[in-house]
């Protein structure tokens, strides 16, 4: 009998996948540049760049980069909304063997100095005229941080002259494109190109270093996998978020697809321009897609030119993407699992699998990607059974930045990245999630995975959305918590979700206190925020 890893190899022999994996992350843009170099690549409005204008400007700021004194491995930042010049910049620096690092201008001024003061970049890069007092943070970040020696504005006013980004762009004609070519090539694939802080769900944030192999081998899977190629895609993600850089951009740029930006999130934009521009796929995290489908405008958008809805980040209802299933008119779906410090997916879902799949698992491992599930007695798991999903690979983080300890307890002794995430490998090879092992309790002797009771409620078809906690109890040690979000359409009793998980769980697992909320704390990327809703419990 063929394995799922040989029928996989087999596939894509067969299907000659030869897309290449390139050493830098700029590569991929040179590539583009020379195979459709009069293709739209980035969009804002009526700005358009394309590849090959887009891969002239990256090689001034380059330039420009190096003479203002970038050396390699440099931290440089940008604070700015999902903009064109984001990418750019993001391309500029990592080309020139720099560290690049994106900054959200919704966080506040505390959250921001956490990161530059981990980080300590030698450049700051921002607009001086977006919302959320751009300027003001940033002209004080600068002045607090004592690594920052240039401070450069994007559309800045008169009065900020000496933060000129044209000032800065004219520096470009002090080094030559061959001096920019010996940069480039003292650069290993295996450098860090970019650092991206993790939410911080249990404690502050720290910086996972991700490299340019890591990027481009996660890249280009992808968009064999997902059939990423020749996609037309909005880009309304943070950018200090790998779902910006990697999932969406570095995707869309390795495949030859269009980038679409959104500065502010809007359901009714983005409906709008995905009728307008007859865009070729839906992405975004359910929470997302649940706010297009709840719009005023979704009944009468037509958004029958997708023929792929993508999304990450948590697990989708099922009813959720039956909905836009009809609406599109699409048969084909994509989504996995992945974190920061894996540099994006490690498991893909099969285009065609049924909405049962697509909603209840993460998909299936790739053989380039090596994964494991690792039972806590130290032994691969065995079909069914939990145990913690763990990797390998060149795709994998460097480390935590400034953080030996926390890195070196993220691996195993032979180079396994433990995730921290529980889950099984079903019959059929796809991978369900159960949980995390810090979320894991025993009630009664028996082990509880959140993930499982959760799922089980989330089945429910007036359930939108749930989360599990655990808490103290005298006769059992530890006992669930579970806090339910109800559909549009109808809340249902907790009485009535008990006797429905009753059905699909073991007692000890049925939760011992239901309680409704109207929305659930939710981090950036749409999973529900544990920290803050076990803040939450306590306080009431």
């Amino acid at each position: 009998m063929v394995s799922f890893s040989e029928a996989l190899i087999l596939d894509l022999f067969v299907n000659k996948i030869t897309l290449p994996v390139l050493n830098l992350i700029s590569d991929h843009l040179n590539r583009q540049a020379k195979l459709q170099p009069n293709r739209d690549f980035l969009i804002l409005d009526d700005f358009r760049l394309t590849y090959a204008k887009t891969q002239k400007l990256v090689d001034r700021i380059a330039r420009a980069l190096i003479a203002a004194g970038v050396e390699r491995q440099d931290r440089v930042a940008m604070m700015s909304d999902p903009r064109p010049e984001f990418f750019i910049h993001f391309l500029a620096v990592t080309s020139i063997g720099a560290i690049w690092m994106g900054l959200n201008p919704k966080h506040t001024k505390n959250e921001l100095s956490h990161v530059l003061n981990d980080a300590e970049p030698s450049m700051l890069f921002g607009f001086g005229n977006q919302s959320e007092n751009s300027l003001e943070k940033l002209l004080d970040l600068t002045k607090s941080n004592k690594s920052i020696r240039q401070l450069i504005l994007f559309e800045q006013e008169d009065s900020y002259s000496d933060y000129s980004w044209d000032n800065f762009l004219e520096g470009e004609q002090q080094v030559s494109h061959a001096n920019l070519m010996v940069r480039r090539s003292e650069i290993s694939p295996k450098d860090p190109a970019y650092i991206v802080y993790t939410s911080g769900t249990t404690g502050r944030p720290k910086g996972a270093l991700l490299t340019h192999m890591g990027s481009n081998l996660c890249n280009v899977i992808a968009v064999d996998r997902k059939a990423l190629s020749d996609r037309s895609i909005i880009c309304n993600f943070p950018i200090n978020h790998v779902g910006a850089i990697g999932d969406i951009c570095g995707r869309t740029l390795t495949g030859g697809g269009t980038l679409y930006f959104q500065e502010k999130f809007s359901p009714s934009e983005v409906l709008r321009l995905m009728e307008s521009e007859k865009l070729n796929t839906l992405v975004g995290v359910p929470t997302m897609l649940q706010m297009y489908v709840n719009h005023p405008n979704f009944a009468q958008t037509n958004l029958t030119s997708v023929d792929l809805i993508a999304w990450g980040g948590s697990a989708i209802p099922s009813e959720l993407l039956q909905t836009l299933m009809e609406k599109t008119e699409c048969t084909r779906c994509t989504m996995g699992y992945g974190m920061t410090e894996t540099t994006g997916g490690v498991t893909y879902s099969g285009l065609h699998d049924s909405v049962q799949v697509l909603a209840n698992t993460i998909g299936t491992p790739d053989p380039r990607q090596p994964l494991r599930i690792w039972h806590p007695d130290g032994r691969l798991a065995e079909t069914d059974e939990p145990g913690e999903i763990q990797v390998k690979g060149d795709f994998t983080m460097v480390g935590y930045w400034k953080h030996p300890d926390a890195t070196a307890a993220a691996f195993t002794e032979d180079g396994w990245f433990c995730t921290g995430d529980l889950a099984i490998q079903l019959q059929d090879g796809n991978i369900q999630i159960v949980g995390r092992i810090s979320e894991m309790f025993k009630s009664g002797g028996y082990n509880v995975y959140p993930r499982e009771v959760e799922l089980a409620l989330e089945e429910h078809k007036n359930v939108k959305m749930a989360a599990v906690i655990s808490v103290p109890d005298l006769t059992f040690q530890e006992v669930g918590i579970a806090y339910v979000m109800g559909t549009e359409k109808d809340t249902p009793k907790p009485d009535e979700l008990r006797a429905f998980v009753a059905q699909r769980l073991a007692n000890y697992k049925i939760p011992k206190q239901i309680l409704l909320l109207e929305e659930l704390p939710l981090l950036d990327i749409g999973k529900v925020d544990k920290k803050a809703l076990r803040a939450f419990h306590d306080s009431n």
